[in-house]
């Protein structure tokens, strides 16, 4: 590959694809990131109006066999993957003028969760068990592809701006399938992987699985909720070491400052178990647990923070007059319905002297001192149907006026039960001075 004008080869020196197009059909914008191996460009795919990501391998690593092997490994694993929480390839291949590799996938928009992390504001529970969640579809998607991921870190998740969360970077994943796979994709005497996340049993150099996946899982949800990983020594080998040989704290414990749901607690204690078969071995599962804890956290939280306002119209505290019936007696009839919250009221109504005071009926928890309510309003907006309906049920249920007869019935009643119960006393009273 090396020529008279560049004896180093023709990809030594630093060049960017800004302005140019690639493979003849992917004309570049400009740069959107890069990491250890390849650079990301944004491009626009010709004939199709579509923006996309393309990434090639960083001028200084082209001529490298192993940066090549890394390159096209996770082509052929992305390739492989259909997920909604994957990154989506959409071309791979070789640019004919140039001779450089390129991927040409979907373009995010959003931020990486190593940055999102980084930013020091502590990520909400609810937000975490949702990462989480979509993560575990994410590796349920690849293990059913027949791929590992095996370098699943903050920097390889990515938070798209529309909510949903993507697995990135499949440049060292083992295809399971693939009974060639013997190129040295390290050097000798390196583990590979990044050892913060690194399982027990990929940092001892054993049979990986899909557990191995689900406990960088376990890493990052920890990290999420904590804020830092369970081990970072600052030493490779001593991370690695505590990954082996160490019981990470539990999440209850290393975050007393935060409510921990007990089942998340124990979720995440199996999946940093330290030995794979004490893990959980289905990333659908785990997927399914953490949607659970999520929507039962978005429930507990929404009673917390409830203010639902429902305004009614009680009746005012004034001394009832003489001529006035009993409320017993006579039910009032006229009652006007209570009003809907947002309905259309004039001033003139709201401060007329109809017997009738604004009052506040709150829902949640609002306040210490609640307002007391009608037993017709249970704490929420009604609608307006159902308002009227309740209203006229509850009136022809209500309590009738007694009649006349109705009234002179009772009194006779009460009479003769007055002379009996004086017979019988009589009667009683007697028998009593025979006796003694």
């Amino acid at each position: 590959m090396a020529d008279k004008k560049n004896p180093d080869g023709p990809f030594s020196e630093p060049v960017s694809l800004s302005g140019r197009t690639v493979a003849g059909r992917y004309r570049v914008v400009g740069v959107v990131g890069q990491g250890g191996i390849g650079k990301v460009y944004e491009a626009e795919q010709i004939g199709l109006d579509r923006t996309v990501a393309v990434k090639v391998i960083r001028p200084e690593r082209r001529g490298d066999e192993v940066t090549i092997q890394r390159f096209l490994r996770e082509a052929r694993a992305a390739g492989r993957i259909s997920s909604p929480h994957v990154v989506t390839l959409y071309d791979c291949g070789t640019d004919e003028g140039t001779g450089e590799l390129y991927i040409a996938m979907e373009l995010l928009h959003g931020q990486s969760l190593s940055k999102r992390l980084a930013d020091g504001e502590t990520m909400e529970l609810a937000e975490v068990l949702r990462t989480a969640a979509m993560i575990a579809r994410g590796l349920r998607a690849a293990h059913e592809a027949g791929v590992l991921h095996r370098d699943l870190k903050p920097a390889n998740v990515y938070l798209c701006d529309d909510g949903n969360v993507k697995v990135l970077d499949f440049g060292i994943a083992k295809l399971l399938d693939d009974s060639d796979e013997h190129e040295p994709l390290t050097q000798v005497n390196r583990i590979l992987g990044t050892p913060v996340y690194m399982s027990p049993e990929a940092a001892t150099r054993r049979p990986l699985g899909p557990t191995t996946d689900l406990y960088a899982l376990g890493l990052l949800i920890y990290e999420m909720v904590v804020g830092a990983p369970p081990f970072r020594t600052g030493d490779a080998w001593k991370t690695l070491e505590a990954h082996v040989k160490t019981e990470p704290p539990r999440l209850t414990a290393a975050a007393p400052w935060r409510p921990i749901p007990e089942g998340l607690d124990g979720l995440v204690a199996s999946l940093l178990a330290k030995t794979p078969q004490d893990r959980p071995r289905d990333a659908g599962e785990v997927a399914g647990q953490l949607d659970r804890m999520a929507m039962e956290v978005a429930l507990r939280d929404s009673r917390a923070n409830d203010r639902t306002e429902v305004e009614v119209r009680l009746p005012a505290h004034r001394e009832r007059r003489r001529s006035e019936p009993p409320p017993s007696e006579t039910p009032d009839l006229d009652t006007p319905p209570i009003p809907i919250p947002g309905s259309a009221r004039s001033d003139t109504d709201s401060h007329s002297d109809d017997g009738f005071e604004p009052t506040t009926v709150w829902a949640g928890a609002s306040s210490s001192e609640r307002p007391r309510p009608p037993e017709e309003v249970i704490g929420r907006p009604f609608p307006k149907e159902e308002l009227e309906a309740y209203r006229k049920a509850k009136l022809e249920t209500g309590p009738q006026p007694a009649s006349r007869a109705t009234r002179r019935t009772s009194q006779r009643q009460i009479a003769i039960a007055a002379v009996v119960l004086a017979a019988i006393t009589f009667v009683v009273i007697l028998l009593v001075r025979l006796i003694f």
